[in-house]
């Protein structure tokens, strides 16, 4: 492994720092509802294999970067990560655990169809970022 694959201190914090809040994230997730969150439905325990999924291979890309850190893949495992943070929203989307007025879930609904939009777009700038910069890895 050459000198370029290895972070920098900095960066090595920022992912051990990264894994450290999705940490904290699971547990808030994991106990929303034993805290009693006014507007969410005992249907949010079906959303939550798909959010501590995405979490979890949040912990496991940045676990990785660590370690390993060139450019090229870090971006395919953004896109990599990309995947499951679809898959959460597209599950949480369909289940939809919030009780809230009439109003608030047609918008609550258009801003999490925009958001799989957004995401998907996002997976195919990774994916096209990543290719990018192994050839011009390769090349140079």
């Amino acid at each position: 492994m050459s000198t370029n694959d290895m972070p920098t201190g900095g960066k090595r914090f920022g992912y051990f720092l990264s894994i450290l809040i999705n940490f904290a994230m699971i547990y808030i997730a994991n106990n929303l509802l034993v805290w009693n969150v006014p507007f969410l439905t005992n249907d949010f325990m079906r959303c939550l294999w798909a959010i501590n999924l995405s979490f979890a291979v949040s912990i496991f890309t940045n676990f990785i970067f660590i370690f390993f850190d060139r450019k090229w893949f870090h971006s395919l495992m953004e896109a990599f990560g990309t995947v499951f943070s679809f898959l959460s929203t597209y599950v949480f989307w369909q289940v939809f655990p919030l009780d809230i007025n009439e109003t608030w879930v047609y918008w609550v609904n258009i801003g999490l169809v925009v958001l799989l939009v957004l995401t998907a777009l996002s997976f195919i700038s990774q994916i096209m970022r990543a290719i990018r910069q192994y050839r011009h890895s390769e090349s140079a």
